[in-house]
C-alpha cells in the first residue's frame, strides 16, 4: 500500500495500489479518492491525518491475522519474526555477559586481580607487533585498548562492560542498527582478547557468542543504503549462515563424544554427569535419579540430535514438504537445548545456541501475538514478505554485502570442517578458533565425562587448629547448602576451580589453574589486623558470607583438600524433607587428599606452614 502525505491529505487514487498478492491470496488495499480542497479547516485536516494512520494500523493487524490463519503454512516463507527474536535473544546473552565482566573481571583480570590482564596487554602493545605497526597488531590481537595509552587501568575494563551493558539492553528493548551490533561485537572481542593470557575466558561459548554475534550484525539494514526500511526483509544468505552455524555447533558436539570418551559409546556417561558436571542445579539432582535405561536412551537422542537430525537444518525450501522439515530440524536443535537448561548451569552456552536454530522457523512457526507485534513494529501491511521497492543501486549493494559474506565465512570454514574430518590424520579439536576474530570456530562439549565428582574446598584458619571452609557463590561447598540456579550467569571462578577436580588434580593446578595461589596469597597477604581493605575486587568473586567473614577475622594459614562429593538424594525425597521441615543434606562426601597443604605468608611470599 503506498501512501503518500501531501498537505495532511491522503494521495490521489490512482497512486494507491488497490491489491497485494499475499501467495495466492488477494488483499484489498484500495482507498476511495479524495477530493483536494484547499479551504478545508485545520480540524479536518487533522481528521484525516488520523484517519489515515488508523488505516495503517488496521492494514498491519489485518496482515498478521491473514498470515497468521488464512495462509497456507507453507504458502509464502517470511523470516521478519525470526530475525526479531534472534536479535533480541543475541542483545540477552550479550547482556549476561558484560553484567557478568562488570561484576568480575576487576577481580579476575584487573590490577589487583588474580591475572592482571595489563601484563599482556601492555606487553604486547610495547614489543609485540603492535609496537612495528598498529595495524598489524590490531589484526593479530584486536581490541580497543590500542586506541588508548598504557598501561591498561580497571576503569577500562569497567567502561567496556558498563558500555557493552547499556547498548546489550538497548537491543533487547528493540534498536535493531548495524552500528550498535558492530559496538557489542567489538566491545565483547575486546574483553576476550585482553583475557588470552588467562583462563577465564577459556570456554567454548566465549567464541561461538563472537561468532553469532558477528552474523547478528548482517540480520540489521546494511548501513547507508539508500532504500533502509523497517520492513526489509531479513538477508536469505545470512540466514543460512546462521544454520551453517547451527550444523557445526551440533556436529562438533556429537563427533567429539563419539571420538571421546568411551561411556558415550557404551552409553553410560549420563550414569554420572548430572553429577559431575561443573555446576549442578536443584533439578540435577531429578536426572541424576532417573532410571539407567533413561539414561541409556537419552545418549541415543543424545547421538540423533547431534549427528542425524541435524542435517534438516540444511535443507532447501524448494517445497512445502521440504520447509517442513527444515523447521522439523530447527524446533529439535531448540528443544533440545531447552532441555539441557533444565538439567544444569551451563552459564550462556545453550542460550546462545538456540539462536542459529531459530534460523530455520519462519514466521508461520511462531504465535499470532508475537507476529502482530513484530508487522506492527516493523511496519509490514501486507502478508511479512517485505515487499518493498527497492531500487537496482540498493538491490546490488545487499547483494555484493551477501556475496562477500558467504566467500569470508566459507573460506574461514576450510579448517573448521578440515578439523571436523579429521582430514590430515590430526584428532578433532574442540572449542578451537582459527582466526584472531574467531569468525568461524570450531566446538564440542563434555568429550569425555568423570565417573566421580571431587570437589576442591579451600580452607583458612587463625591458629592453624580450626579450619573454616570458604564458600563460592555456586560451586558445592557446604552440603547442606542448596545448589542454585544461576545459568545463562556465569561464575567464572566456580567454574574454573572445577577443573582441578579431573585426575591428576596437580596437573591441573599446576598448568591450568595457577591462579589459585595467587587467590591464597591475597588471602593470606592483605589480612591487617583482622581487617580487610574493602577495596579488594578479588572478594566479589567469594560468596558474600566468606567475604564478610574475612573481613572480620585475621587469617594466617590457608590450605585446600580434595573431597569426592555424591548427590544424597533425588530431588523428590529432598522435596518431601524440605515440607516436613526436616534437615536437607545434599551432598555427601569423603576425605581424599590434601591438594594444598596449609601455608602461610614469609616476606611476602607464600610458604609451608610448619603444623
Amino acid at each position: 500500500m503506498a501512501l503518500h502525505r501531501r498537505k495532511n491529505r491522503i494521495a490521489p487514487h490512482d497512486d494507491i495500489a488497490k491489491t497485494t498478492r499475499v501467495g495466492g491470496m488477494e488483499v484489498d488495499d484500495s482507498q476511495p479518492p479524495q477530493p483536494d480542497d484547499d479551504d478545508g479547516t485545520d480540524e479536518r485536516d487533522a481528521t484525516a491525518t488520523s484517519g489515515e494512520e488508523a488505516s495503517a494500523v488496521a492494514k498491519v493487524d489485518e496482515a498478521a491475522a491473514a498470515t497468521s490463519s488464512s495462509l497456507p503454512s507453507c504458502a509464502a516463507q517470511s523470516f521478519h519474526v525470526a530475525r526479531f527474536v534472534m536479535l533480541r535473544l543475541i542483545g540477552l546473552v550479550y547482556l549476561v555477559a558484560f553484567v557478568g565482566a562488570y561484576r568480575q573481571n576487576i577481580g579476575l583480570m584487573g590490577v589487583d586481580g588474580l591475572v592482571p590482564a595489563r601484563r599482556h596487554v601492555d606487553n604486547f602493545r610495547t614489543t609485540g607487533a603492535f609496537d612495528s605497526s598498529p595495524l598489524r597488531g590490531f589484526l593479530s590481537h584486536p581490541s580497543l585498548f590500542w586506541l588508548l595509552s598504557p598501561p591498561l587501568e580497571d576503569w577500562q575494563l569497567v567502561v567496556t562492560a558498563v558500555i557493552g551493558s547499556g547498548l546489550s539492553f538497548a537491543v533487547v528493548m528493540g534498536l535493531d542498527s548495524f552500528f550498535v551490533m558492530v559496538a557489542l561485537w567489538m566491545l565483547d572481542l575486546t574483553i576476550v582478547t585482553s583475557a588470552e593470557e588467562n583462563s577465564f575466558y577459556a570456554y567454548g561459548w566465549e567464541s561461538q557468542l563472537l561468532e553469532t554475534g558477528f552474523l547478528s550484525i548482517w540480520l540489521c539494514d546494511p548501513p547507508f543504503s539508500t532504500s533502509s526500511s523497517p520492513s526489509l526483509p531479513p538477508s536469505l544468505p545470512v540466514l543460512w549462515l546462521f544454520r551453517w552455524l547451527c550444523a557445526r555447533i551440533s556436529v562438533g558436539a556429537g563427533l567429539i563424544k563419539l571420538r571421546g570418551g568411551e561411556c558415550w559409546r557404551n552409553k553410560t556417561c549420563l550414569y554420572y554427569h548430572f553429577e559431575t558436571q561443573p555446576i549442578p542445579s536443584p533439578l540435577s539432582f531429578f536426572f541424576h535419579f532417573l532410571p539407567k535405561w533413561i539414561l541409556r536412551s537419552a545418549v541415543d537422542l543424545d547421538f540423533f540430535v547431534q549427528l542425524y537430525s541435524i542435517w534438516l537444518v540444511l535443507i532447501p525450501g524448494f517445497t512445502c514438504y521440504m520447509i517442513n522439515l527444515r523447521r522439523l530440524g530447527g524446533f529439535i536443535q531448540a528443544g533440545f537445548m531447552l532441555n539441557i537448561i533444565l538439567s544444569g548451569n551451563f552459564a550462556f552456552l545453550n542460550h546462545v545456541t538456540i539462536i542459529p536454530a531459530i534460523a530455520c522457523l519462519d514466521d508461520y512457526c511462531f504465535p499470532r501475538l508475537l507476529k502482530s507485534h513484530v508487522y506492527r513494529h516493523r511496519q509490514i501491511t501486507a502478508s511479512g514478505l517485505g515487499n518493498v521497492m527497492a531500487s537496482r543501486r540498493s538491490k546490488m549493494y545487499r547483494l555484493l554485502i551477501d556475496l562477500s559474506l558467504v566467500t569470508l565465512i566459507g573460506a574461514l570454514s576450510v579448517p573448521v570442517v578440515t578439523n571436523l574430518l579429521q582430514i590430515g590424520g590430526r584428532n578433532q579439536v574442540m572449542n578451537a578458533s582459527f582466526d584472531s576474530f574467531r569468525l568461524v570456530n570450531s566446538y564440542g562439549a563434555f568429550g569425555s565425562v568423570g565417573e566421580a565428582r571431587y570437589e576442591p574446598i579451600i580452607s583458612v584458619s587463625i591458629d592453624g587448629q580450626n579450619w573454616i571452609e570458604l564458600e563460592l557463590p555456586c560451586k558445592p561447598g557446604n552440603v547442606k547448602r542448596r545448589p542454585c540456579f544461576c545459568a545463562p550467569y556465569h561464575y567464572r571462578l566456580d567454574w574454573n576451580i572445577w577443573f582441578i577436580g579431573f585426575k591428576p588434580h596437580q596437573s591441573m593446578l599446576q598448568r591450568r589453574e595457577r591462579w589459585v595461589f595467587e587467590l591464597l596469597r591475597k588471602i593470606l597477604l592483605v589480612s591487617d589486623g583482622g581487617r580487610l581493605g574493602k577495596d579488594k575486587p578479588w572478594l566479589a568473586l567469594l560468596d558474600a558470607s566468606s567475604a564478610d567473614w574475612l573481613k572480620l577475622n585475621p587469617v594466617k594459614y590457608a590450605k585446600i583438600d580434595m573431597y569426592q562429593y555424591r548427590m544424597a538424594d533425588p530431588i523428590w525425597i529432598i522435596a518431601g524433607k524440605f515440607l516436613r521441615q526436616e534437615e536437607v543434606i545434599w551432598w555427601t562426601r569423603d576425605f581424599e587428599e590434601n591438594l594444598i597443604r596449609p601455608l602461610e605468608i614469609d616476606n611476602g611470599s607464600l610458604t609451608y606452614a610448619n603444623l
